[in-house]
């Protein structure tokens, strides 16, 4: 009788002894324990392997410290789980990834270097395909799925935290990721219910985020908690979903090499030594593909924008001009004619007609125009053309697209199609009640911001909505982590700010510390235009060459960041809820340099003590923060 176990081992030590220096080569040992992939500066690893019990596994390393314990991995496809009882069939196939790119973002170019590994796997006489790739900065894991798969049931992919594990940054179950985010020890994670991604805790002096790239076919996951194991979960699809592509998906064929075999999302765990390491992670873009060959997206532009609707709700059209005119006055880019527009009627003119004239009237004065749209008007992928085509033909540069359902399969083939369309007819694109990003805007720059988060939105007297002190300050850390996020920053009108006294230099923080390439300004153009920082209105950048998080951030409690663009510095900082002193090292700057400083005003939170003095490298700033305020630099 053969011993089959036997066997296998003899194959495997045979595969050891044939391809270990090749796979040095790649940075991929394989070793009786299973395969080692090593980043390409050698300090993130991950092990994969099948444990005792049979099931398919991977932990990661940074240098020697264990940031992800052994933790399972799996889809269920047609009833099987695919890391159950599976079984490394061969060797993997060894590629490289190398490359560069432009970003809108933390900084201007992107770098994605990575070693990959695609592991071929056995289970219940399935084949496919676990694809890891390790980066300086963390790791991507997808799977392929067997020939003939006809329904994805769930998944068993999971993060096994370490019991060490410090403070943790995630966000309670919602639609759209409109509920608050907190940061908290693990087991105040709910138990055995779903949460929002990403989700930040801290191993070790190591920051780890996880989430998943690419997301153009499944449903949206999120995670469950039990003991210290996070697991992947699909709370818009509990009973799965068909493998069925949607007509109108054509984005899909850009989905890079392994989509023809169909594969799952990335998987994603992003490694850092630093907040500043952390937050200038490109790990979700550098797994998305480039644009497809041939396109071009030279035409996508960030800038600031004016809107009205959080401020006087729906848009009066005799009201139109006032809006652009203060755009034009600022130098921002951009207005949004947002919710509201569809009801404009003249003699004569349609709704149409009238948003063709506001259109043009904003040429006229040097401002580009966003159109707001129900996504109800373009579900079906006839519709949604003929309406994107209808808006660009105005003279619209750009399309909000909201109220969109669950993120189920179907839902998120559409938001490919939606984008797709929008890239064809050169329109710049911004989603609202919807999920969060992937790391497509890689692929689709004009996918520029999109909402899918609890912003200023809710921070508004008319819904009676107040936002706590915590929240400005663990979103950095949860959804800022996927992308960029239309969070409508910087209330000034008081009277908005009497229910959480958020200070001006807090509100004006925020533009500074969320990245949105198209910044929507929150508040009335009055409250900027007469505001006593208007000159710092007219040139706040929305995009940056350089990002620096600086060492007085803790994360829940206080937020400081220091960007660059060009020549000059910004500093944003966010206080929570408690008082404190932070101290601000000036080592960044090259030299010595004027710098406008905004204090908080310490008789009101609605007013500031605006400086104007000389710094220096080896200067420190030292600040009082009280709760809910903040201090802006421009150096």
């Amino acid at each position: 009788m053969i011993n089959n176990k036997k066997v296998e081992m003899k194959n495997l030590t045979r595969a050891i002894i044939t391809s270990i220096f090749w796979g040095i080569a790649f940075n991929v040992v394989i070793a009786a324990d299973g395969i080692k992939i090593v980043s390409p500066n050698k300090q993130v690893s991950v092990l994969v392997s099948v444990t005792t019990e049979g099931r398919l596994s991977y932990a990661i390393k940074s240098d020697d410290v264990q940031v992800l314990g052994t933790s399972p991995l799996g889809i269920v496809v047609d009833s099987i789980d695919l890391g159950k009882g599976a079984k490394i069939v061969s060797k993997p196939i060894l590629s490289k990834i190398d490359e560069s790119y432009p970003v809108f973002g933390n900084h201007s170019i992107a770098y994605n270097r990575a070693n990959e590994a695609a592991i071929p796997i056995k289970t219940e006489g399935k084949d496919f395909k676990l694809i890891v790739r390790v980066y300086n900065d963390g790791v991507g894991i997808r799977y392929t799925l067997p020939e003939g798969t006809k329904h994805i049931d769930s998944e068993s992919t999971s993060w096994n935290l370490p019991k060490n594990t410090n403070k943790v940054a995630w966000s309670g179950f919602n639609q759209s990721y409109e509920d608050f985010s907190y940061a908290t020890a693990l087991e105040k994670i709910p138990q055995d219910k779903p949460v929002m991604g990403p989700i930040t805790f801290e191993v070790e002096g190591r920051f780890l985020s996880i989430s998943e790239a690419d997301c153009e076919t499944f449903s949206d996951m999120a995670f469950v908690r039990n003991g210290n194991l996070l697991k992947a979960t699909f709370p818009f699809a509990k009973s799965g979903w068909d493998v069925v592509q949607r007509d109108d998906n054509k984005a899909s064929v850009l989905a890079g090499t392994y989509l023809r075999y169909k594969v799952s999302p990335w998987r994603t765990t992003i490694v850092a030594k630093s907040l500043t390491d952390l937050v200038n992670s490109d790990l979700l873009m550098n797994l998305c593909p480039a644009p497809a060959k041939g396109t071009y997206f030279s035409w996508v532009q960030p800038g600031r924008c004016l809107w009205q609707w959080w401020s006087v709700g729906s848009p009066a059209f005799d009201d139109q001009k006032n809006w652009y005119d203060a755009a034009a006055k600022l130098k921002w880019e951009y207005y949004l004619v947002d919710d509201g527009w569809r009801y404009w009627n003249k003699p004569n003119k349609d709704q149409w007609a009238l948003l063709a004239d506001v259109i043009t009237y904003g040429k006229s004065v040097g401002v580009k125009s966003i159109v707001w749209v129900d996504s109800k008007e373009m579900r079906e992928a006839d519709k949604r053309r003929t309406y994107l085509e209808k808006i660009k033909a105005l003279g619209a540069v750009g399309i909000k697209i909201d109220f969109i359902p669950d993120a189920t399969s179907d839902i998120m083939q559409w938001y490919m199609g939606a984008t797709q369309d929008c890239a064809e007819l050169k329109l710049l694109l911004n989603f609202h009640g919807s999920v969060k990003p992937t790391g497509l805007r890689r692929t689709y720059p004009n996918d520029i911001t999109r909402e899918a988060v609890r912003g200023n939105e809710y921070n508004m007297t008319r819904y009676q909505r107040v936002a706590p002190l915590e929240q400005d300050v663990c979103l950095p850390f949860t959804r800022l982590m996927a992308g960029a996020a239309d969070i409508t920053p910087v209330i000034l009108d008081p009277k908005e700010l009497t229910t959480t006294k958020f200070t001006w230099s807090h509100e004006f923080a925020q533009a500074i510390v969320y990245l949105s390439p198209i910044t929507h300004f929150t508040d009335q153009y009055k409250f900027y235009v007469e505001s006593p920082m208007f000159d710092l209105f007219q040139t706040i950048p929305t995009i940056w060459d350089e990002t620096r998080v600086l060492s007085c951030t803790d994360i829940g409690e206080v937020v400081a960041y220091a960007r660059r663009k060009g020549d000059t510095w910004w500093i944003g900082v966010m206080n929570g809820a408690s008082e404190r002193e932070i101290k601000i090292p000036l080592d960044f700057l090259k030299e010595t340099t004027q710098a406008t400083l905004i204090y908080d005003d310490k008789l009101s939170n609605t007013s500031i003590d605006r400086r104007e003095q000389t710094l220096s490298p080896k200067d420190t700033l030292t600040i009082k923060l009280v709760p809910g305020g903040g201090f802006v630099a421009r150096l």
